[in-house]
């Protein structure tokens, strides 16, 4: 039932428009964002390539869980509390430590986070295909009110960026 209320949780957030001002995936947007009223998170970079480090910004304090959709849907808990890990899941960082913390860096290459998959103990590789995957923060990632969580999407390519030299050379 809990993964059912996910499922449709997922669908709400990547079917609603940008209706959030609290969130900024373009670095222009993230003076506005940032005087925004609701809990805030933009995004330093929004395309990033194989290798390469996302940077997630905070105004601090801020909620407490933060989670990721990658292109095929699959949803994955990146922060939580230390207190309700499994097996071998742990979270990027602790919430106590997390709601402190003005910005996040995330490297593509290595990252990995619960899979939230029943039966699975053990954190999963994040980035794996090409394509868009939305960064999810709120106090709880669970709800029905899609307003209460700030997303901010960020493109990735699962491949090496080609220096602009090698590009105009050819």
């Amino acid at each position: 039932m809990m993964k059912l209320g996910l499922l449709f949780i997922v669908s709400a957030l990547l079917l609603s428009a940008s209706r959030r001002p609290f969130c900024a995936s373009k670095p222009a947007d993230i003076e506005t964002a940032l005087l925004a009223s609701q809990p805030k998170m933009v995004l330093a970079n929004n395309q990033v390539y194989l290798g390469e480090t996302i940077l997630l910004k905070f105004i601090t304090p801020h909620p407490q869980f933060l989670g990721v959709i990658g292109p095929d849907g699959r949803f994955f808990y990146v922060v939580f509390p230390e207190s309700e890990d499994m097996g071998k899941l742990s979270p990027l960082v602790d919430s106590k430590i997390f709601t402190q913390l003005d910005q996040l860096k995330i490297a593509t290459s290595y990252f990995k986070a619960d899979p939230y998959t029943y039966g699975v103990l053990e954190n999963q590789a994040v980035f794996t295909k090409t394509g868009a995957y939305i960064f999810m923060l709120g106090d709880d990632l669970l709800v029905d009110d899609s307003s209460a969580i700030c997303r901010v999407k960020v493109m990735y390519k699962h491949r090496l960026r080609i220096p602009a030299q090698v590009v105009a050379s050819n």
